[in-house]
């Protein structure tokens, strides 16, 4: 682990690259909204390890995120979506968001992120900005292979258990089939690609017109953790040899590259810091 001096000289020269940089890719995974008091969904308390007490019955939060807990049982699947998106809803990025707003402010950027939550959306970050490669809970799919529409998620109420949505659950309103969030749900092999496609060519075009036109490019990855490595993967992948890769996460910071930096810090405190560094070198953006 490195000392709190060394860390202040990796804070400052980060923040002296990010100010200077022409564009910035941002790969954000979970540990980026945790900071904002969502619960990650992996680790010791990880929302896929919790469980839920219904008729003295356990089950899983993991059980119930998958296809067919939707068709099965979809009181609790909808229900555990309306907490979900109830908790979304009510938090408010954390100042970290808004930091990387304005570090972002003057330069060309585009965020990849596993993260379901519309944070992003909600800090002011634009939508043709972002690609959600894990889909949002904010949208729905019909569940049936036929019809393959993607529709905004209506409110969920629960029921007096404040557990179980109360009746009637989505349905698809073309086919009339059961529904399920357009993400990607465990055991899954039907998640209509439709929205996230588009983002992701949005990205596609955005990194090749930035690598064709510009050489000072950062990565910034933010929270990503080694469980599922996607995004790491899609930041690795970006900077290469190319370009410089900032790693951001307090417990899997280590990386591989020589000329790539890790910050052994949050999403929040890591953004704070290196924004007192852009402000005692007067630093516009």
């Amino acid at each position: 682990m490195i000392d709190e001096g060394e860390l202040d000289i990796i804070l400052k020269e980060t923040a002296s690259l990010i100010k200077n940089a022409d564009a910035m890719a941002i790969f954000a995974g979970a540990g980026m909204s945790v900071d904002s008091g969502i619960p990650a969904y992996r680790g010791n308390d990880g929302l896929w390890t919790r469980s839920i007490q219904i008729n003295n019955v356990t089950i899983n939060n993991f059980d119930l995120m998958k296809p067919d807990a939707f068709k099965l049982r979809p009181e609790l699947a909808w229900g555990f979506i309306g907490l979900l998106m109830e908790q979304y809803d009510k938090t408010s990025p954390h100042i970290g968001f808004r930091l990387l707003k304005e570090f972002v402010s003057q330069k060309e950027y585009f965020i990849v992120t596993s993260n379901i939550d519309g944070q992003f959306q909600k800090a002011g970050f634009s939508e043709k900005r972002i690609f959600e490669f894990h889909g949002s809970i904010f949208n729905m799919q019909c569940g049936s292979e036929i019809e393959c529409g993607i529709w905004d998620t209506p409110s969920i109420k629960l029921g007096s258990d404040g557990i179980s949505a109360a009746s009637p659950t989505p349905v698809c309103p073309v086919c009339h089939s059961f529904c399920r969030p357009n993400i990607h749900l465990f055991d899954d092999d039907f998640f209509v690609p439709e929205i996230s496609a588009e983002q992701q060519f949005r990205y596609m075009e955005w990194r090749e017109k930035m690598v064709k036109n510009f050489r000072n490019i950062v990565a910034l990855e933010i929270g990503a953790g080694k469980t599922i490595p996607t995004i790491r993967r899609y930041a690795e992948n970006f900077a290469e040899d190319n370009f410089l890769l900032i790693r951001i996460n307090p417990h899997d910071f280590k990386i591989d590259k020589a000329n790539h930096m890790s910050i052994p810090l949050g999403a929040k405190d890591s953004l704070i810091r290196m924004k007192d560094f852009m402000e005692q070198e007067d630093c516009p953006f």
